[in-house]
Formats: structure tokens, C-alpha cells, sequence
């Protein structure tokens, strides 16, 4: 948009002077609305009234010192009527669309209407304006009031004539029905099927099966043409609820950008009218008494008919399901076939379930039907390209299936189709649609591939007839198959990796279990045959995990082993604001460990016996449970759980963590993250302590030469320990502050040093303030960094559990609770913040995060002056990284 002053002497043909960056911007025959507005001091201008919006053309094209001239549409002749008030006038000039061979203005529809009818020729118009004016570059819109009539219409149409969860439709008997699956905002795939098809109308009745939004950029268009025609011919176009006919998902993959980008100023008043629409979607809809259509699959209980029918499914979808009702409704759009017996686990993990034959056979003899046909994911069938196909059948009729088919034709009990042909713009499938023609029992499934814009404008205006269309179809499919297949393999094995990081990241600590068990020597180490086996038991079965694994580059060359734990590793989970913020959550968490170590003032042998209870110089795993158990952390039992793994990662066989290397790790991380504050007469204490630190390690190794001084280990930390112990004269295993000013004294460097600097330097060192001075204290004031010592892998455990959590587990539930909030700023305070993730937490039994954490997390997380976090911001802050291939790419 600009706003642009009008000038020139009010005629049809209105001269525009176009800011410098709008120049060579339109061509001719562009379509544009102008709008007369009122300036108002916050520099947001306001339309006077809807009488004061008109559509016009391109006559002119701009050009440096040459103004735009647009055309008005209705005004032949005669003045452009313009507002009467004693302001300066200002037009504000929006781009609508591009025109081929003179635009295609904006369809016209009569917003009084109160019965949510539109023309005879509006859906055509809707469909010829979108096609006419799209280019590469820009997308044509429609006038929100426009967006709004058709969503809100067609809402009231759906809440009266579909009343429950089940929808029921019929065959025309001298007509098709076609069921397309998954389009997720592909336009071109919805235009192909209509060129090839047939436009709706009450002879060509289309069912959606859900997913209509997200992942692609023109959800909206496919909305409104459908929308239009629905309105037109009520009752021939129906949709079922997919699973991305939903809030949380719309926010995360795609829909909610794609309105905020097409209408900033208006996106959140059309999101809240879509979400109202999404909830009126029945979960299923039944074809002629015998095909069951529905989004996912079916429920993991038995159920009739008309259980589905008494759901109450105008809601958003329940996350976690916790009763009957909510499991079907969440089954219905999440679940997957398999070819095991019963119910299944799926590769999506979280709630998610797969039905198995015995389940499809039931739930159509029980109902009396023939078939189940369901879309949700491409399938897994390949073409003998190699490339997927656009349909794929499941669970094969046997004899003795007692289900009855509806045909020969008729290949499983349950059928997946999928409409979005080269899937995302890279997976290369095949898209697909069900033709069921004059009956039910005469059906087709006819695949696909989409063409671009231009190929079907011209294929349209060359088809005289039928047999030339059905021939240019053909040819045209086999040329952009090809040009498809010519993508580059690393293209789609980038899309391959960015869809494993979140599959393997949600099964991190199952894969683990799994290597650990099928490692004989605990070394950490695997061959690449077992690696494939975990991989396929754990994660899928479907996928080439040895192709995988020579894209990971994971077989080390000297063993021909790999290193699990190293692979596990790279996948991680990033949490970082937009804006900077959220880093103190991070070091907040991790300090924990040390500091009720810290606090818990305990000697030297104390120290000692708590970590390593058997005297064998390691902290074992078993150890370190009931350390973390004791001290009371803050970490929740499943942490603690998680932690175990950690340590096994990072333990020698059957052994444990040296305790040295233990203690290093806490204090160097905790040392780094927390310096105690420094009084303002004593600024120089820090920076002097660390040279205390050489001049004590300096000291204990020229001991060693001189006296023949027994020290365990040459490390800083084995020095220090024993400077400690050379100067706990009474053997309390605490410095006193006489016996610290003592070892002080004994270093060249502090020689000089009064007492008052001595005091201050000992006060310093006593964290706790008791008046002495323990082991953990000691080593976190002489602090000292060692590249050697073991990296804060417990640190980075505790937290790669604490984001997993809110990534996969918490992400959806405080979505919802957000929703209930009731409110369309996305900016809530840290209160509110905090009562969200509260009431998910108090969800589960044991509870997966510590009421620490989460004023840990609420107290770090970034905020604007007035106190308040962006919801939306922080749920976007998660990213899943493979480290070491992300780095590379």
C-alpha cells in the first residue's frame, strides 16, 4: 500500500504522484482500490465510509516524472465523487491484482445481504480474479469485508446443516462426488483438479478432507473459492476438520503467517472468524451408508456411529485427550494406519496411535459399510520412478475379510489419498482425488500433478474439446513429472534431515535405551548394522536408515563403529528469543546443582563421601541419583531419570565419572555464571583471588619437587584440593578463617597483604557467611579454567529435558490456555505467563518441571517496558538443530 495525495481535475482517469519507491511498480491493466482517508494525528489513516472505496485499473503505467493513471470502474464519465469535509484528501492506493490481456476486476458482491448468498457468476469471478491477476511476485487480494462475508456465511451454513460430528452426503446419481485429500495451501493442486474434474456444483459435489491450511502460501484462495461456490450451490462443497483445521497449528506452520502477510491489519479479526468456522468441521462425513470419509484415521476404541455422531466437536482439539470422546475426536485427526494387529505406535509419538487391520475390519462390519478413506500424510507407495504416489491402499481384502468391498476395484479396507502433488515443493509425490461417479460403488482413484499458472490459462483457452483437454492434460502431467524429477538430490535430502531432527529429537531418550541395550562392551560404540536396527525399531521402518546414515556421515573410519552417543548429541534443541532474551533461563538452571552442594556447607571427607559412597574415586551412576535425591535440587523425578543417561554417556565402564572430573565440571560451570558480589571497597578481590589460584597450584607443585609430596593427579583441580588439605590443620575439613589467612600468608604473593585485605579476602571466600569456609566455597573463589576438565554435560542434560519439555509436551496445552484467556493481544504479563504454564504442569503425575524452574524461566524470559512477553515469540523461541550438520549447510 502507499498513500498517495490525488490530484489532477477529479475525472474517471485520476492522476496518481506515486512515492519513489512505488515507481514502475503497476503496469497497465493492474487492478487497484482506492480508498479516500481521513489522516488522524497517529498517522493511521481511516476510510470515511465503504462509499468512499473504489476499483479501478491501470490506464498509465508510472514512470520518473510521469504520474500513474488509473481508470475507476463505473465512472464511464463525470467527476470520482470525493468526500466533503475540509481536510486535505488523500487516496490510499492498494495493489489487488495483474491482469492478462485487461485484468480481471474484483468480483462484486452485495455485503447487505443477510441470507449469505452471492451471485450466480461470483465464484467464477472469485476463481477468473485470483487466476488473472497472480503473478510471481504478488498475490491478488480480496477486500477483507469480502473475506469476512464468506467465512462468516459459510459458517452459518455449516452450523445449520451439519449439526454433529458426522456429516452424510450422497452420490449424484447423474453426477461425481470427488474426495480430495490433503492440499495445505497449494492453489495450483485445487485449479488442476477443477480443470480436470469439473467445477463444484450441485452435479460435481467436492469433500475436503481436512488440511486445506498451513505448510503452503495460498490457504486463504482455496478458502474463498470454495467458500464462494459452497454459497453458491449450498450442499456442494463440504469439508472435514484435518488436523490443521486448528489454532495451535495455524500459529506454527503456516495459516496465521499467511493471513498476517496478506492483511496486517486485519489478520486477527479473520483468524478469529476461520477458528469459529474450523470448530463447526464435522470429524467425518459418510458417503452414500458406505464409505467412511475422515482426516486421520480411526479411533483406538471401538465405536459405533453414532458414539462419533454425540461428540461434541465444536472445540478446539482436546491436547491430551482424557476421556472417550476426547480420544475419538483426536484419533479421527491423528492417527495412521499400520499393518499390525490392533492398536499401534506411531511415528508421531505424543498421543498419537496406529490402527491395524483387525480395528478397520471391525468398525465396518460393526457399521455396515465398505470402505474407510482417510489422507493425513503422503504415502508411502512409490511409483516406479521411485518417487511416491498419490494414494496408497492398506489393509488388504482377504477371503476371509468379512467386510465387504464396494467393488472389484477396491484393493484394501482402507484407502489414504493425498492431493498436494510435489508436496511442500520437494517430495516430488504424485497428488490424488476419488472419483465416485453416478454411485457409490463406481468409483476411481485418479492421480495427478499440478501445473503451473500460466500452462493452464493457455491449456484452458486451447481446449476446444473434451479430447483435447483429456490429451494436453496428459502430455502436460508427463512434462512436469519430469521437470519435477529433476530436482537435486540435495535439495530433498536437506528436506529429509530437517524432517528427522524432529522425529529423532522426540525419541532421544528411547534411542538411547535401545543402543545402551545392544551395547555389549558399554563403550559407547555400535556397528552400523545395529545402529540401522535401533533406528528402524525406534523410530521407523519406513525409511532408508544405511542411506541415512552415510548422509550423517556417523561411521568412524579407523573402527567402522558408531559413536551413539555422539550422534544423539548433535541433535539439540535451541531456545533463544527473537530479541536476545531468555539466555539467563539457561544459566539460572544450571547453577542449581552446585549451589545445594554450595549451601549444604559440608567438609572436605563429607564432600567427598556424599558424591563417592564407596571410596573408589568415582562417582557412579547410581551415586550421583541419590546425591541429586538428597540435596533436594529442584529437579523432578523424570529429570533425575533423564540425568542417569548423562552420566552413563560419560562414564568409564562399570565405573562411573572420576569424582575429580565431577567436581570440575560443577565448579568450573557454576564458578563461571556466579561471582559473588563485591563489596564496593573491595573491587579487587576477584581479579587478586584468581592469581591466588596460579600462586597456590605454583606453590603445591614446588612442594611436590622439593618434598616428594604425593598428589593424586597433575590438574588444577587436584593442586588446589590439596592446598586445601596442606592447610586444614585441625583436620575439620573446613579452612578456618586463622588457617585460611594462614594459606594465604604462605603464598609469595600475598605476603605483604595487611590484615584488613586479608579480611576482606577471607569474607569474600565465605559464600554462606558462617565464618569458615568449606571445601565447594574454597573451589569456587580460587576459580580457574581447564580446558582439559569435562564439559557441563549434566548442565546441558537438565536443560536439553527441560526444553524438550516445552517444545514437545507443553507447547500445545499452554497454547490452549492462552486461547482461553479470551484475549487478541498476543503480549501477556509474566503473571499470566506463569499461570499457564502452571496449570499444564499441575497436568501431570509426577509433575515434568520444579516450581524453581519455572520462576527460573519466568524471571529470565524477555519482556517489554511494560512488563509483558510476546506468547506467540516465545513459542517460536524453540528451534531443532543438528549442530554439526546445520554448521556445514
Amino acid at each position: 500500500m502507499t498513500d498517495v495525495q490525488a490530484v489532477g481535475d477529479g475525472m474517471a482517469a485520476i492522476a496518481l504522484h506515486l512515492e519513489e519507491e512505488f515507481v514502475g511498480a503497476l503496469r497497465l491493466g493492474d487492478c487497484v482500490r482506492g480508498t479516500w482517508v481521513l489522516p488522524v494525528p497517529d498517522g493511521v489513516p481511516v476510510p470515511y465510509s465503504e462509499a468512499s472505496v473504489w476499483l479501478g485499473k491501470v490506464v498509465q503505467e508510472p514512470a520518473e516524472g510521469r504520474p500513474c493513471e488509473v481508470e475507476w470502474e463505473d465512472f464511464d464519465e463525470g467527476p470520482l465523487p470525493l468526500p466533503n469535509h475540509g481536510h486535505a484528501t488523500f487516496l490510499k492506493l492498494e495493489w489487488l491484482g495483474r491482469g492478462e490481456g485487461g485484468p480481471a476486476l474484483m468480483p462484486k458482491l452485495d455485503l447487505t445481504k443477510t441470507d449469505g448468498s452471492v451471485s450466480a457468476t461470483y465464484p467464477e469471478e472469485v476463481l477468473g480474479y485470483y487466476k488473472r491477476n497472480r503473478d510471481e511476485n504478488r498475490i491478488p487480494k480480496l477486500p477483507i469485508e469480502q473475506v469476512m462475508y464468506l467465512v462468516n456465511s459459510m459458517a452459518a451454513q455449516y452450523k445449520k446443516a451439519i449439526p454433529t460430528a458426522l456429516n452424510s452426503v450422497e452420490v449424484p446419481k447423474s453426477g461425481n462426488l470427488i474426495v480430495c485429500g490433503d492440499t495445505h495451501g497449494q492453489f495450483m493442486d485445487m485449479l488442476w483438479i477443477f480443470f480436470k474434474h469439473g467445477l463444484p456444483s450441485p452435479d460435481h459435489i467436492y469433500l475436503f478432507n481436512g488440511d486445506i491450511c498451513d505448510r503452503g502460501e495460498s490457504a486463504l484462495e482455496i478458502f474463498m473459492v470454495l467458500f464462494a461456490f459452497g454459497l453458491r450451490y449450498p450442499g456442494c462443497v463440504w469439508i472435514n476438520k484435518g488436523n490443521h483445521e486448528d489454532g495451535f497449528m495455524n500459529m506454527h506452520y503456516g495459516f496465521d503467517a499467511e493471513l498476517r502477510k496478506k492483511y496486517p491489519r486485519g489478520h486477527s479479526e479473520i483468524l478469529a472468524a476461520f477458528q469459529k468456522l474450523f470448530k463447526l468441521l464435522p470429524l467425518a462425513t459418510v458417503i452414500s451408508d458406505k464409505v467412511f470419509v475422515v482426516h486421520g484415521g480411526l479411533p483406538r476404541t471401538p465405536v459405533h456411529l453414532d458414539h462419533i455422531k454425540s461428540i461434541n466437536h465444536r472445540r478446539d482439539a482436546p491436547s491430551p485427550p482424557t476421556n472417550l470422546h476426547d480420544y475419538v475426536f483426536f484419533d479421527s485427526i491423528w492417527s495412521d494406519p499400520h499393518e499390525g494387529r490392533g492398536v499401534g505406535t506411531s511415528d508421531r509419538g505424543g498421543n498419537c496411535v496406529a490402527f491395524g487391520p483387525d480395528i478397520t475390519e471391525k468398525f465396518l462390519v460393526r457399521n455396515k459399510m465398505s470402505m474407510v478413506i482417510r489422507s493425513h500424510q503422503v504415502p508411502e507407495r512409490l511409483h516406479p520412478d521411485g518417487y511416491p504416489a498419490g494414494f496408497d491402499w492398506h489393509h488388504p481384502i482377504k477371503p476371509s475379510t468379512t467386510a465387504k468391498p464396494l467393488s472389484k476395484a477396491q484393493l484394501g479396507m482402507c484407502l489414504t489419498v493425498f492431493s498436494a502433488s510435489n508436496y511442500c515443493g520437494h517430495t516430488a509425490n504424485r497428488g490424488a482425488v476419488v472419483v465416485f461417479e453416478n454411485d457409490v460403488e463406481q468409483f476411481a482413484v485418479l492421480e495427478h500433478q499440478a501445473l503451473d499458472m500460466d500452462t493452464l490459462v493457455c491449456m484452458q483457452e486451447e481446449s476446444e474439446t473434451v479430447a483435447d483437454r483429456v490429451r494436453q492434460i496428459a502430455n502436460k502431467e508427463n512434462v512436469a513429472r519430469s521437470r519435477m524429477q529433476g530436482m537435486t538430490v540435495g535439495f530433498m535430502r536437506s528436506s529429509m534431515i530437517k524432517n528427522l531432527k524432529h522425529l529423532i529429537m522426540r525419541k532421544k531418550q528411547d534411542l538411547f535405551d535401545w543402543f545402551f541395550a545392544m551395547d555389549p562392551e558399554k563403550d559407547l560404540h555400535i556397528p552400523p548394522e545395529v545402529w540401522e536396527d535401533g533406528c528402524q525399531s525406534v523410530l521407523s521402518d519406513k525409511l532408508n536408515w544405511a542411506e541415512i546414515r552415510d548422509v550423517l556421515h556417523l561411521v568412524k573410519n579407523d573402527s567402522g563403529l558408531i559413536c551413539y552417543t555422539h550422534f544423539l548429541n548433535r541433535f539439540q534443541i535451541r531456545f533463544q528469543s527473537k530479541m536476545g532474551g531468555h539466555s539467563g533461563f539457561e544459566r539460572a538452571i544450571s547453577d542449581r546443582c552446585y549451589e545445594m552442594l554450595l549451601v549444604s556447607d559440608l567438609s572436605l571427607k563429607d564432600t567427598f563421601a556424599m558424591l563417592d559412597r564407596n571410596d573408589d574415586g568415582y562417582v557412579s551412576i547410581y551415586e550421583f541419583q541419590e546425591v541429586l535425591e538428597d540435596l533436594g535440587t529442584g529437579m523432578t523425578t523424570p529429570q533425575i531419570q533423564s540425568l542417569m543417561n548423562t552420566m552413563i554417556q560419560h562414564a568409564c565402564p562399570n565405573a562411573g565419572i572420576e569424582l575429580e572430573d565431577f567436581l570440575s565440571t560443577l565448579q568450573l560451570r557454576y564458578s563461571a555464571t556466579n561471582r559473588k558480589a563485591v563489596p564496593a571497597n573491595a573491587a579487587w578481590v576477584p581479579e587478586f583471588l584468581g592469581k591466588v589460584t596460579r600462586a597456590a597450584i605454583a606453590y603445591v607443585k614446588k612442594m611436590k619437587s622439593v618434598e616428594m609430596m604425593v598428589v593424586p593427579k597433575d590438574t588444577p583441580l587436584a593442586f588446589l584440593t590439596e592446598f586445601f588439605h596442606m592447610h586444614d590443620t585441625d583436620g575439620s575439613g573446613f579452612l578456618e578463617p586463622q588457617e585460611f589467612k594462614v594459606a594465604l600468608k604462605a603464598l609469595p604473593l600475598c605476603a605483604k597483604l595487611s590484615d584488613a585485605n586479608l579480611d576482606q579476602l577471607t569474607k569474600y571466600c565465605d559464600s554462606d557467611g558462617n565464618g569458615r569456609i568449606n571445601y565447594l566455597e574454597f573451589l569456587h573463589s580460587l576459580h580457574v579454567d581447564d580446558d582439559a576438565s569435562t564439559n557441563s554435560f549434566l548442565t546441558q542434560d537438565i536443560l536439553a529435558y527441560i526444553k524438550h519439555t516445552l517444545f514437545f509436551t507443553f507447547r500445545q496445552p499452554m497454547y490452549r490456555a492462552f486461547q482461553a484467556l479470551g484475549t487478541d493481544d498476543v503480549r501477556i504479563s509474566t503473571k499470566q505467563f506463569k499461570e499457564l504454564i502452571d496449570s499444564v504442569n499441575d497436568q501431570y503425575l509426577p509433575k515434568l518441571l520444579s516450581s524453581e524452574q519455572i520462576d527460573c524461566l519466568v524471571n529470565t524470559l524477555s519482556v517489554d517496558a511494560q512488563g509483558k512477553l510476546d506468547f506467540v515469540e516465545f513459542i517460536d523461541s524453540f528451534e531443532i538443530v543438528d549442530e554439526l550438520l546445520d554448521e556445514c549447510m
